[in-house]
Parts: structure tokens; sequence; C-alpha cells
């Protein structure tokens, strides 16, 4: 299957190793490595990227749940540009792509908290007193969250991008910011089905569900208005396996998608002191933004707060300079 083709089946799912970015071989100091993390019942895939092996790491948490496209699409754009001042570590999460499978009943969200945990403390054993970021995209950013929460000073600095912190809330931004948008190009259709969807936003059924990614995949142009094909296939060495993935991806959704509609960590925030940087985008119709603005004034700790206005969903590649470059900024400036 052509990866152009995969592209598209992911839209359809979501209601999200390297030749044009390699690591400079110039530098006897850099690292690209494959390692294996053991947790308490499985072990996850990361690939550890970065031009000098003395610098801060940086842990990403791709979005999805079970997405195997939010790792090459980070590593391509955004990616390979930041390993030029931390050691990216591009984690698997559990079950999924390169990490080993596991039962049904272990697809958990605490168990992927957890996880964090594991990798993390293998990060600081393995570059022992170099400082950790954390960064989590979307569902990458819900269970960060979560696992500073539980494990509060672990981390330096952590980064959040379109992350949501109240599930049920979000999708119903996410419908009323769809809507608005079909209202603003007068699109009739759209408005016919979304404003069905309105009432019934937290019951959708499969069908309606539906009806909600089509629009999704065309409002404000859809998360991949920016990509670059060509730039994703020299990004990926395993496509053979996204048509299996993509369907793991669905099942896995299946197996989380109660649990995190009842997610709500408003309140919860007020007790992370770790410092935050929020990302989000203007154009985001999966995450709107206004909705993270609000939330993130519970958040504890120094925090800082960047809205991209030309960026969808994927502000890593919408903006990918300004990105790399608020990013960089703000993790080695000195708290």
């Amino acid at each position: 299957m052509k990866l152009q083709n995969i592209i598209l089946v992911f839209t359809l799912l979501i209601a999200i190793s390297t030749a044009s970015c390699t690591a400079s071989k110039d530098s006897a100091n850099a690292i690209n490595e494959d390692v294996f993390i053991k947790t308490k019942d499985t072990k996850l895939f990361a690939n550890i990227r970065g031009v000098d092996k003395s610098t801060p790491i940086l842990l990403y948490l791709h979005g999805g749940p079970g997405s195997p496209l939010g790792i090459p699409i980070f590593k391509a754009y955004s990616g390979y540009q930041l390993e030029k001042d931390f050691i990216v570590v591009y984690l698997h999460q559990r079950g999924i792509m390169k990490s080993e499978r596991v039962a049904d009943n272990a697809h958990t969200v605490s168990n992927y908290v957890q996880d964090i945990h594991y990798v993390v403390s293998y990060l600081k054993n393995r570059f022992q007193g170099q400082k950790i970021f954390l960064m989590g995209h979307s569902w990458g950013g819900l269970i960060s969250y979560m696992y500073l929460l539980d494990y509060e000073g672990e981390v330096d600095k952590f980064v959040a991008v379109c992350t949501p912190l109240n599930s049920s809330k979000m999708l119903k931004g996410r419908i009323e910011m769809i809507l608005q948008w079909a209202l603003n190009t007068n699109n009739q259709q759209a408005i016919d089905e979304l404003k069905v969807l309105q009432n019934n936003s937290l019951n959708l059924s499969e069908e309606e569900s539906a009806i909600l990614v089509k629009w999704m995949s065309k409002a404000n142009g859809g998360w991949n208005r920016n990509l670059e094909f060509k730039k994703i296939n020299d990004a990926v060495n395993y496509e053979n396996k996204f048509p299996e993935w993509l369907k793991e991806q669905k099942h896995i959704e299946s197996l989380l998608k109660d649990e995190i509609l009842n997610i709500d960590l408003t309140d919860s925030i007020k007790n992370i002191y770790t410092p935050l940087l929020c990302l989000t985008g203007k154009e985001d119709t999966s995450v709107p933004w206004y909705i993270v603005k609000k939330e993130f004034e519970n958040y504890a700790g120094p925090k800082e707060f960047k809205l991209f206005e030309n960026s969808h969903h994927m502000v890593f590649i919408d903006e990918e300079e300004l990105f790399v470059e608020t990013v960089t900024n703000f993790l080695k400036e000195k708290n």
C-alpha cells in the first residue's frame, strides 16, 4: 500500500529508520541507537538520536493512542532539527509499532502512564547528570500530565502540544469548532450533520463518529494539509507494516475509548509544578485552542502559553521553524 493512501486511511481513523533526517555522521559524539526498555509487563522500543551525546534528553510521546504515524511524522519535520540541541528519544508506546505486543487488558491508561516512569528511569540511569525533558503531543500530552501528577520532579520541564485535559469537554468543543467552520464556509451539508451530533456528542454511534471524522478531515484544511508525502516516505523504513499497524490502532482506540472519555484533569493540574510550555494551533479542530487556554490557567507551576496562528493539530509541521525555536528557547532558558 502506498504511503499516501495509508495516510488517507489514517485520516479516516483518527476521530494521529531514516534517510532524510539522519543525525550528523560528522560528529564522533553523535548517537543513533535502537533500544528496548523493560517495564513491569512488556518491552518498549525507542530510537535515541542526537548529534551530541552530552546534550539534554528530550523524550517524545506521540499522539494516538495506537498511532503508527505520530513518530515518523514528528521525526521527519521538527524532530530532526531538535536533534541538533537535544538527544531526542522517539518512544513507541506499548503494544504498537516496534514495541512488544500486549494483551488487550494491558491497554489501560494507568499502564501507559507507568510506562513513562520506566522510560524516564532508564534514561536517568543511562544519561546520568543530564537534564531530562518531556514532550507530549495530543494523547501523548494527556498521559504526560497524568505521569507528572504521579511522579512530580522526575523530569526538568514539560512541553504539551495540542493536548486536551477534559476529554468530554474537548469532544463537544471539537464539534462546535467544526460547526463554526461549516457556518463560515456556508457548507450546508456539514451544518445539518454536525447539528445532529451536537445533541449526542458523548454517545456517538459508529455512523455518527464517521460523520465527525469526515468533517474533521476537511475543516480548516485538515491536520495533514501541509504534509509532504515524499518527506514522510523518506522518513519511514517500515511501510510494509503500516496496514497491519493501522488495524491495531483502531482496536487500541476501541479498548481505551471509554476510559479516555472519563478523563478530566482540569482541577488536578493545580498540583503540578514542573515548568510547562503549552503549545496549540489556532486552526486545530481536533483540540480547540480556546479550551486548552482556559484549562492552562489552572496549572500550578511556572508556565508559558503559545498560540500558533497558522497551525492545525500538527503545529510541528504547519509552523516547523517557529515550533523548533519556541521549544528550544524554553528548554534552554534557566528558570
